[in-house]
């Protein structure tokens, strides 16, 4: 692998992100997710209300998760898009302003309906389908259908309204907590590909600033199926940011092995590495020192 001219640069900026001093979080936590939900319209829905409803739900219960939800009016105003009329399409082509206004945010396409069969069993559907701003894909989406519910043979469409309003709280919410649980899963996201992709949280210790720059740009540059890294923090010798792949992490391991030898780090003796669903930890060592007694490999062979 070979390294690219944008080491020098990368380490730079890398000096500009640590010498903010931003602290290194102790715990994990969605709010720095942010995240823009957009209602699309339905073709003959029949209780509009309704849908506005179930997005207020919606935005509510990922608030109550910990993600930043930001205010689509305020967000729309500023990147000069029609929140009331926009397509998907609109809000794609506007996903540059987006990053440049606000970084890299998740947008939430929702869409809210009432079925009333000429049964009057009454239900609900809402589907939602997350893209990220990043790589400009769709990263998750599911979909959920309400408990049916039976209207009153006189009831208009104010009145199917009025008794859909606690059935479509309840639909959103629940399809809100399945989208947070899919976007916290370390890897239950897909590229546009289809490829799953692979979250880890890196945490680097003891790497001084060369290594460090080297090693990052190789993750960057040289892994296959790199497709983002946010959230840099520094706190003394330890670096953590998070990784996004199409890699599994048994592929990861064994590029992480040749990189360090890249560096002039034997893996074996030289750090410690740590692999697991979702973290990776390498710990650089000093040289030749003993990690413990040899035992006895005559009989622990």
């Amino acid at each position: 692998m070979k390294h690219s001219n944008h080491i020098r640069r990368y380490a730079i900026w890398l000096s500009l992100v640590f010498t903010t001093g931003i602290p290194l979080a102790t715990s994990a936590s969605h709010a720095t997710t942010q995240i823009i939900v957009y209602q699309e319209p339905v073709s003959n829905n029949k209780a509009p209300r309704l849908a506005d409803v179930a997005a207020d739900a919606f935005k509510s219960r990922l608030n109550r998760m910990n993600f930043m939800v930001l205010d689509t009016a305020t967000v729309s105003r500023k990147v000069g898009i029609n929140a009331s009329t926009a397509s998907r399409n609109d809000v794609m082509a506007r996903l540059p302003s987006i990053r440049s206004n606000y970084g890299d945010v998740l947008i939430i396409f929702l869409q809210s309906w009432l079925h009333l069969p000429a049964s009057r069993n009454a239900y609900l559907q809402s589907n939602a389908t997350v893209v990220s701003s990043a790589t400009e894909s769709q990263i998750v989406s599911s979909s959920i259908d309400g408990e049916g519910f039976l209207l009153p043979r006189d009831c208009d469409l104010d009145c199917s309204q009025i008794l859909g309003t606690r059935a479509s709280r309840q639909i959103a919410e629940t399809l809100a907590m399945r989208i947070g649980k899919l976007l916290n899963s370390p890897s239950g996201s897909m590229a546009h590909n289809g490829n799953p992709i692979n979250k880890v949280e890196f945490d680097l210790v003891n790497f001084n600033d060369d290594k460090q720059a080297r090693f990052i740009d190789l993750l960057i540059n040289e892994f296959p199926g790199f497709l983002k890294i946010v959230n840099m923090q520094q706190a003394g010798p330890r670096t953590r940011f998070s990784y996004f792949s199409e890699a599994p992490n048994k592929k990861l391991q064994k590029w992480i092995s040749i990189s360090l030898r890249e560096l002039g780090i034997n893996p074996e003796t030289g750090a410690d590495i740590m692999v697991k669903p979702g973290a990776i930890q390498i710990v650089l060592t000093t040289t030749n020192k003993s990690r413990g007694s040899i035992g006895n490999p005559l009989k622990y062979n």
